[in-house]
């Protein structure tokens, strides 16, 4: 490929997740001002961590009903299609949906808590259970109305099929005298 032949859309790949909520905290520097808010926020956690270690856990992110469940997944860029592939084990199909609303792809799904009554003792949990969801921004060669989804084995594979871009042409603008 030609230097000439680089564009930034060719550079930078798409951001398929300009649009899901990204839960983590801002990075604060120490000696940088905090609001107010964020320094109560930090000194609340430190707190529930401190309290928490009383009970055995290092963390909120070690009891399960406080974890957030949300599953990995790959995406791939194919000639014809994207492919979006997500590793759910322990989910039933019947717990998962796929929406779209203009270009954002959102896939829902619940991974259901199944309890056994047995006479041992537990002593640790460290499957996580409960509702997920992953938003998806779709890009502008998406053709959104033909997506395809299956779900075999723990894997929910969804394929988005691709529509040709026209490549736009530079057009020279010629520069004119002033009125």
């Amino acid at each position: 490929m030609a230097l000439k032949d680089l564009s930034p859309s060719k550079l930078a790949p798409w951001n398929w997740f300009r649009h899901e909520q990204d839960e983590a905290m801002p990075m604060v520097d120490k000696d940088q001002d905090v609001h107010p808010v964020v320094r109560l926020q930090q000194e609340m956690d430190r707190l529930f961590d401190r309290s928490l270690r009383r009970f055995g856990a290092s963390s909120l992110e070690d009891w399960p009903s406080f974890s957030q469940l949300k599953p990995s997944l790959d995406i791939s860029e194919r000639e014809g299609n994207y492919l979006i592939s997500m590793e759910i084990p322990g989910v039933k199909k019947e717990d998962i949906s796929l929406t779209l609303e203009g270009n954002r792809l959102t896939i829902r799904g619940e991974k259901k808590y199944e309890h056994e009554e047995k006479t041992d003792k537990l002593h640790r949990v460290e499957r996580s259970y409960g509702h997920f969801q992953r938003l998806l921004t779709l890009p502008d060669d998406a053709k959104a109305g033909d997506i395809k989804a299956e779900f075999k084995d723990g894997v929910l594979k969804v394929s988005v099929p691709r529509q040709p871009q026209s490549e736009s042409k530079a057009k020279q603008i010629d520069i004119g005298s002033p009125v």
